[in-house]
């Protein structure tokens, strides 16, 4: 396994076991598939809050999420219970995504608190200064991830797995786009 830049290696100790590590990674791809089916929705519903359409939206992005994403992390169990020399690589992977998708995902989730607890100016802050460059910057996020993965783990199969779960959660929104919402609403 290659050797990462420091920046990279300052996970709290509580996420650098493999359980821990596997959770905080399904809590991501989880929030990441809500959040895309939501995106997927109030793209045409932006100005006008309907609660259980949001939270339908929310749901079917989990969904969605669940579905593409369960085949690759079928294929890591099956690879990491049959070769348990290769569990290293895996780790070493999970650190150094999390390592740069917590980091991100922090600060979407702090605009977010802020889009939904302050008043329409602040509102408008966070959804201009931070999530709409955070959406933008989503799939470069996603790709680094991935390659820092792969610089991580330094196996073939491993960098593989990460590349494909980086493209099945950036499948989701478009997914959810052409499934759900690709007619034009009906009044």
């Amino acid at each position: 396994m290659t050797a990462l830049p420091a920046v990279l290696t300052g996970l709290p100790a509580v996420l650098t076991g493999l359980p821990a590590m596997v959770t905080a990674l399904v809590l991501l791809a989880a929030l990441d598939g809500m959040f895309a089916g939501f995106r997927s929705s109030c793209g045409r519903t932006g100005l006008i809050r309907h609660r259980r359409a949001d939270l339908v939206a929310h749901l079917r992005g989990l969904a969605l999420a669940v579905l593409l994403l369960a085949p690759v992390a079928v294929i890591a169990g099956l690879d990491a219970a049959r070769h348990p020399a290769r569990r290293a690589a895996y780790q070493a992977a999970g650190r150094a995504m999390l390592a740069v998708y917590l980091p991100f995902a922090l600060l979407v989730l702090a605009a977010l608190t802020a889009y939904l607890l302050l008043g329409w100016r602040r509102r408008f802050l966070a959804s201009a200064l931070v999530l709409g460059p955070a959406t933008a910057a989503r799939p470069l996020v996603g790709l680094l991830g991935a390659a820092v993965a792969a610089r991580a783990a330094d196996d073939l199969l491993v960098a593989a797995l990460a590349v494909a779960a980086v493209t099945a959660a950036l499948a989701v929104e478009p997914c959810a786009d052409r499934r759900w919402y690709a007619r034009p609403v009906r009044r």
